[in-house]
């Protein structure tokens, strides 16, 4: 028996050596299917590299050794090699499921800057309709879009470039805002509103009646009595926004010192109820004739006529063929703080050292 003992003990190890490190090359691709939906090619490529490599090594090595006879096979070197490469797989899915985190949260970050952006450009850009203002708008809707469905796709790079470029657009329309708002405080038309703002203030002042200011670029109705503002309510425009009207049909809302010449009740207008004004005055008239000979309108061109402050508005944006529009509810309350002959001055921003 004692003989025995040295073949039993290199049986046992010839058996331990003979064995393949199937489950650590298990656990191996285990990770790295792990690694590979976390991206980690791209994410932790070198880590992924050495795992990759030490696990083909092991595998060939395994399949060297299967095709020795049962006694003489030897997988130490083939354990070596699947247990680096268990070891590298591991790390590369922990490191590629750590910098994807880092990604997802960088990525939903700028997203939410982007979703929490837009509606205040929108609010901004309501002050200052502008075609290109209104498209860079669009494309930044259009850039959350594809950043919400990478998010869902766990393309976090490309969330993170969409929401770039959408930011991108929305600091375009802010710029074009700020020149237009620019344009409306110090071009050469600011100083015809502030006469025109002093000259309404004043009668208010000397007669004790209530005057009507509109200001365009803020889309805001004010009514004053003596100085003093009693209400304001927010306003939708012409389709044409804050452009100055030149004729008939170009849906802008005119400039200009005007009073009340008919109120409608419900049942008498399309719009709820309605302050008619006397666009066109003899100033307007003046303007348009100074235009045609000018060339810049045609001379077959009407000048317009039939603006009010009506209802139905409250809708947020500019949609009037270039009256004033009110939500319903701030008609009811308008009217009958008004009469006629009440006067109402249209301007395209209400310069601020001519208020009280």
């Amino acid at each position: 028996m004692r003989a025995l003992r040295p073949v039993a003990a290199a049986c046992l190890l010839a058996v331990a050596c003979a064995q393949a490190p199937l489950a650590d090359m298990e656990t191996a691709r285990a990770a790295m299917e792990r690694a590979a939906a976390a991206d980690g090619v791209a994410r932790a490529p070198e880590l992924c590299a050495a795992a990759h490599s030490a696990l083909a090594r092991a595998e060939a090595e395994v399949h060297v050794q299967s095709r020795r006879r049962f006694w003489s096979r030897d997988y130490t070197e083939a354990a070596r090699l699947a247990y680096t490469a268990r070891l590298a797989a591991e790390i590369c899915a922990f490191r590629a499921a750590a910098v994807r985190a880092r990604q997802r949260a960088g990525a939903l970050s700028t997203v939410q800057d982007l979703e929490t952006s837009i509606p205040r450009v929108a609010d901004l850009a309501r002050h200052a309709r502008d075609e290109v203002v209104a498209s860079d708008i669009l494309n930044a809707e259009i850039a959350l879009g594809e950043a919400r469905s990478a998010v869902e796709k766990q393309q976090y790079e490309r969330a993170r470039e969409a929401s770039k470029r959408g930011l991108a657009h929305l600091a375009e329309a802010v710029t074009d805002i700020n020149r237009i708002i620019d344009d409306f405080n110090s071009g050469p038309r600011r100083i015809v509103w502030t006469k025109w703002v002093k000259a309404t203030l004043d009668e208010s002042a000397r007669t004790g009646e209530a005057v009507i200011l509109v200001d365009k670029l803020r889309r805001e109705l004010h009514l004053f009595r003596r100085q003093e503002e009693i209400v304001s309510y927010p306003v939708d425009l012409g389709v044409a926004g804050v452009a100055s009207k030149t004729h008939a049909g170009d849906d802008a809302t005119p400039e200009g010192r005007y009073r009340i010449t008919e109120i409608r009740g419900p049942g008498q207008t399309h719009y709820y109820r309605a302050l008619m004004i006397d666009y066109p005055n003899a100033e307007d008239r003046s303007r348009f004739r100074r235009l045609k000979r000018v060339g810049q309108v045609s001379s077959d061109q009407e000048i317009g006529s039939l603006i009010e402050i009506h209802g139905q508005g409250g809708r947020s944006q500019d949609w009037t063929k270039g009256c004033v529009a009110l939500d319903n509810d701030d008609m009811d309350d308008l009217v009958p703080k008004v009469h006629l002959g009440t006067a109402v001055t249209i301007v395209g921003t209400i310069p601020d050292e001519t208020l009280p």
